[in-house]
């Protein structure tokens, strides 16, 4: 994807009469949140991981060493979707990263689970995770084909190839990987890429689409009160169903799917507001499950607190979050306002699984925590879609500058 992608760039960039200037348009609250995101979140997550390898210095140093090398790989990725322009590829290359991208997501049938969830490729000691380039691939595509108004014939084709596709892809993440957090995020990613699109034929799927969230939530209220958990007690051998039993009430179930969740309440509690100091968490070392991927969060507050551990995260998003929100609605552009506002989508949803499912307001769905959590492949793929929106940010301020100079 890379490879195809940054070809057609310098192809188009070379044809191009009037370069961007990077350093000239670039939105320096920008490239200063996600960077200090990735630094913050590389120290958190050595730190974490001295309880999952139990202080082992050579594991500890090789798991430093390998997240350091995805953080390198992430920044090039990032600086090289930002300084070329996002030039549309043909439909062709996309149909075959769709599947590239489902084989792979297939292949991981062939690994074993972590968590009940076939969500991994693994070679040695690294593991990748397709869903991640799948919700990246999603943005990029939308941007491609809804980028101009083929007429209403071809615009209803694109919708139906577009988010059938998308829709096809996290049904295999759900039914294949069994992994409920990626297949929706993704499903939202790519509904929500279609709604901001300004093309009218796309109204009714807008329209069925916001009657089908309202229904998804009302159910989840539903099974999390009491008459809900005491219906899903009946099938509560199902790993899937226990983590909506955890939720509603994660110490009765402590000795099972709720104890991820008891540790984490206790690790917040354990914190306060200014924590026990960095490195200094007591519970990573208890058994604690993932404490360097899903579950990062509660360490960070143990060690860090509530106020000077959530602090620089919640700066960290709102600086991306809001500059993703302004630049969308300043652009005229139809392909930028796609890759804004599907960014924006991906850094939301992420967020609130996780920081939902680990204090216990929802159930747990094995969502990572964004440059916080590890993972390279998570890193890589947010990294490059925040390339993408440096790009498109270039591209606006461009195009301004241009206009006021006549």
């Amino acid at each position: 994807l890379y490879i195809l992608f940054s070809l057609n760039c310098i192809i188009d960039n070379m044809n191009n009469k009037k370069p961007k200037r990077f350093f000239h348009y670039i939105d320096y609250r920008v490239l200063v949140a996600t960077f200090f995101l990735m630094i913050f979140g590389t120290f958190m997550i050595i730190s974490a991981e001295m309880g999952e390898l139990n202080s082992d210095i050579n594991g500890i140093m090789s798991s430093a060493m390998k997240q350091c090398i995805f953080a390198l790989l992430s920044s090039i990725s990032f600086f090289i979707l930002a300084s070329l322009p996002f030039a549309k590829m043909r439909k062709e290359v996309f149909y075959v990263l769709y599947v590239v991208i489902l084989l792979l997501l297939l292949a991981c049938r062939a690994f074993k689970p972590v968590g009940g969830a076939y969500a991994w490729l693994r070679f040695g000691g690294i593991s990748i995770q397709p869903s991640e380039f799948a919700k990246l691939f999603s943005i990029m595509y939308a941007a491609s084909i809804f980028s101009k108004n083929y007429g209403a014939e071809e615009n209803k084709k694109n919708l139906l190839i577009y988010f059938g596709g998308m829709s096809f892809l996290a049904l295999v993440i759900f039914l294949v990987q069994k992994d409920l957090g990626s297949a929706a995020v993704l499903f939202v990613i790519s509904y929500i890429n279609v709604m901001v699109t300004d093309y009218k034929s796309y109204r009714k799927i807008t329209f069925i689409g916001m009657i089908g969230i309202l229904f998804v939530v009302g159910a989840m209220l539903l099974l999390l009160s009491d008459v809900g958990t005491n219906f899903l007690k009946k099938f509560d051998s199902h790993y899937q169903v226990l983590r909506f039993l955890a939720s509603a009430n994660p110490f009765e179930y402590q000795y099972d799917a709720g104890y991820h969740l008891v540790m984490s309440l206790i690790s917040f509690a354990t914190g306060g507001l200014f924590g026990l100091g960095y490195g200094k968490s007591i519970h990573k070392y208890m058994n604690f499950p993932n404490p360097s991927t899903d579950f990062i969060l509660p360490v960070v507050v143990e060690e860090l607190g509530v106020i000077t551990g959530l602090a620089p995260i919640l700066l960290g998003y709102g600086v991306l979050l809001v500059s993703l929100m302004y630049y969308s609605f300043k652009t005229k552009l139809n392909r930028s306002r796609i890759v804004f506002v599907g960014t924006f989508t991906y850094l939301i949803a992420h967020f609130i699984l996780n920081v939902g499912g680990v204090s216990g307001l929802i159930p747990l769905t094995g969502v990572p925590l964004l440059f916080v959590s590890a993972g390279g492949t998570s890193l890589l793929s947010i990294m490059s879609c925040l390339g993408l929106v440096e790009s498109e940010i270039i591209e606006y301020r461009r195009m301004l500058d241009e206009s006021r100079s006549r």
